[in-house]
């Protein structure tokens, strides 16, 4: 299978439901702007919340190493699933200014119900739980070079922005507990081999990507 047949990578790409739940649910929700390099964490000590990311940049992180699951793309939305546990295990960090959305979950699903939506979640938490599936199997994948393989594909989907500003190494280590000197290893061994492109860091281009290296 060539590299191309694997672009772009699932968690690479939005759920294509999220910006319908999040216009039909902006208009009931607390609408605040948070500055850069703020932390919202997704709990609440009185009710399950929703947020409803509308604009901005932002990263998902695994509370317990730190650990990057998804730098998010708008409009985007986290909570609809939260029932009964009010603690996931996550926090955002914004990285740009984002204006977002909170509710609480019950007042979300009463909207949802209100506006015939029950499809759209369904499908929207199906998607959802398929890249939480991914994203556990490409962080627990046996070998390193399994993960390292997993991040490239990653990185070369991401916003031109983010790449510009983000070295591989950078990006890889923030999405695993890999140390620097074993991503770079790797990673210079692959562009000696001509599998990829380099320059100050940042990957240019994947010419191939061996399966097993």
């Amino acid at each position: 299978m060539s590299v191309e047949n694997e672009l772009p990578t699932l968690l690479s790409v939005p759920s294509p439901y999220s910006a319908e739940l999040v216009n039909a649910l902006l208009p009931f929700a607390v609408v605040k702007t948070y500055p850069p390099r703020r932390k919202i964490s997704i709990a609440s000590q009185d009710a399950p919340l929703c947020y409803l990311i509308a604009k901005g940049k932002f990263e998902l992180h695994r509370k317990e190493d730190d650990i990057v699951m998804v730098y998010g793309k708008t409009p985007s939305v986290f909570g609809l699933g939260n029932f009964t546990s009010m603690n996931f295990g996550t926090y955002l960090k914004t990285v740009s200014a984002c204006e977002i959305g909170i509710m609480t979950t019950s007042d979300a699903l009463e909207q949802i119900e209100k506006h015939d939506l029950w499809k759209t979640l369904a499908q929207h938490l199906l998607v959802v739980t398929t890249k939480l599936y991914t994203f556990g199997q490409q962080i627990s994948a046996p070998r390193t070079y399994d993960i390292i393989r997993a991040q490239i594909l990653e990185y070369i989907c991401e916003d031109e922005d983010l790449r510009n500003n983000t070295t591989i190494e950078s990006y890889i280590r923030s999405k695993s507990n890999l140390s620097r000197s074993g991503i770079m290893k790797i990673l210079l061994s692959l562009r000696t081999g001509g599998h990829i492109e380099l320059d100050r860091g940042k990957l240019l281009k994947i010419n191939s990507l061996p399966k097993k290296y």
